[in-house]
């Protein structure tokens, strides 16, 4: 079954990810928090940006931290399953809204589902 599954994810950056999550064992069918980041040179842009994302639906937003190198970086999270098409479109919407803020998307990220079964 994993085969299968592995082979209806595209293959892209963000197919290479999830297929190599199947490889290692992991239940693409259970949500858990999913954090999108982005990164911005100024800690104004940052904020606005982080302010635009909490309006929307389903996420939760960090508050803009400053890296020793002066760069700002802003989490957005969301709970679902690392499914192909949510991540892309939430990426790409997450992406276009942080370029509006003079930043940019900064990749994905999620903890394994928990092993509950055991």
């Amino acid at each position: 079954m994993r085969e299968l599954k592995s082979l209806l994810i595209p293959d892209d950056d963000n197919g290479q990810v999830l297929r190599q999550m199947l490889e290692d064992g992991d239940d693409l069918d259970r949500a858990r928090a999913i954090d999108f980041f982005h990164v911005f040179a100024d800690g104004d842009d940052a904020t606005a940006f982080a302010t635009a994302a909490a309006a929307l639906a389903d996420v939760t937003v960090e508050a803009p931290e400053e890296d020793d190198e002066g760069v700002w970086q802003v989490a957005v999270t969301r709970t679902m399953a690392p499914n192909h098409a949510a991540i892309t479109a939430l990426e790409l919407q997450l992406g276009e809204l942080a370029e509006a803020h003079c930043g940019f998307a900064d990749g994905w990220g999620c903890p394994p589902a928990a092993d509950t079964e055991h």
